[in-house]
């Protein structure tokens, strides 16, 4: 897949800091599809081994004293051992708001965990985000596909920083879409 250029000009720093230009549409290398691969692998693991042990539907939620609803006890500690950044968005509530955030997450972007729930991952957009890179993960979502693409995004402290996203539909067992999982690198 294609991914969108952002427009600001310059130069990016990959995962591993290294430089590189960004004049041109920047297609995901091999080695970038392998990393949204096995992250998106790590999390639909963990969501089928919890049903699979539960006899649970994965998109159980239990309710907090806030009010806010939150994903089952036992499945938030089995996706706390996941290292990857990333994090889970419920497409069946207004706005579709985050219900699970990852530490790693929170530590590329500099927010605790309960300035995100119940957030849309759009507050990490800001004055120079490509609307049309945003338009193509709106597209992606109301179509229930996957999407991959690098957008600039902003941390609490507002530096900002290029995020290769990788969004992923996840389905219960009769194929509704119960989550979005979207995995940053």
């Amino acid at each position: 897949m294609e991914l969108r250029r952002v427009s600001a000009p310059g130069y990016l720093l990959n995962s591993d800091d290294r430089e590189f230009n960004v004049d041109e549409p920047y297609e995901a290398s091999p080695q970038e599809n392998r990393k949204a691969a096995t992250a998106m692998s790590n999390v639909l693991s963990v969501l089928t081994h919890y049903s699979q042990m539960t006899g649970k539907v994965v998109c159980g939620k239990r309710c907090c004293l806030s009010g806010m609803d939150l994903l089952d006890a036992s499945l938030n500690i089995s996706l706390g051992r996941i290292k990857q950044s990333f994090v889970l968005a419920d497409p069946n509530l207004f706005d579709m708001p985050i219900v699970y955030a990852s530490d790693a997450f929170l530590r590329l972007t500099g927010y605790a965990r309960h300035e995100v729930l119940g957030l849309n991952c759009r507050f990490l957009s800001g004055l120079d985000t490509d609307p049309s890179t945003q338009f193509l993960i709106k597209e992606c979502i109301q179509a229930e596909r996957p999407c991959t693409v690098r957008i600039l995004n902003y941390r609490k402290d507002k530096t900002s920083f290029w995020n290769f996203l990788h969004i992923s539909p996840v389905r219960n067992a009769t194929g509704k879409v119960i989550f979005l999982a979207n995995s940053s690198f």
